[in-house]
């Protein structure tokens, strides 16, 4: 059996992050909104993945944190991609932490022997907060997202990641733990 399976760490959403999502929903554009309870920041999509593997994905993930400390990310500033003229998702970034990135690029080398295919695009951390479905209201999202761009939205703390499972229906994705690894 198979899943669709990623590794992601929580965000926990606050008063900032559910005012810029609220912001979003008053354009009017046709979006598909994330559940504020399910946002996450997603450091490696693994995509279909056989159930057998789940204790190889968690050997490597433990080993790639087994020598790391809690740390915080900042969640600042919003865009769209793939570009504010064609939006396809609106995201909430971060700024540059480098031990972020040391964590997101080992488990990407390190799931490559188990069978996962490197992401040639690289890590791009954000939050993806909305799905653009149709150019309705165009211009006043990227307005709204333009008002964002530079907005503090958050400190978060970095304590664990997950592996998770998702399964998509009508209604939207449902996430499931599988495995949580600590810092």
């Amino acid at each position: 059996m198979t899943f669709r399976g990623f590794i992601a760490l929580d965000i926990k959403p606050n008063d900032e992050i559910r005012k810029f999502m609220e912001a979003l929903e008053k354009t009017g554009a046709p979006l598909k909104m994330v559940n504020p309870n399910d946002i996450h920041m997603t450091i490696k999509f693994l995509g279909d993945t056989e159930e057998d593997k789940v204790r190889e994905i968690s050997e490597v993930v433990r080993r790639v944190l087994e020598d790391k400390e809690p740390f915080t990310i900042d969640l600042k500033g919003v865009g769209a991609f793939p570009h504010l003229g064609y939006m396809k998702v609106v995201w909430i970034g971060t700024e540059e932490e480098p031990k972020l990135q040391k964590i997101a690029h080992r488990v990407e080398e390190e799931l490559v022997p188990v069978g996962f295919h490197r992401d040639d695009k690289g890590f791009s951390p954000h939050v993806t907060v909305a799905r653009v479905k149709g150019g309705k209201n165009k211009e006043r999202l990227k307005a709204t997202i333009k008002n964002y761009e530079d907005f503090f939205f958050k400190t978060q703390k970095v304590t664990k990641l997950k592996l998770m499972k998702s399964t998509l229906t009508k209604k939207g994705p449902i996430y499931e733990a599988l495995e949580e690894y600590y810092l």
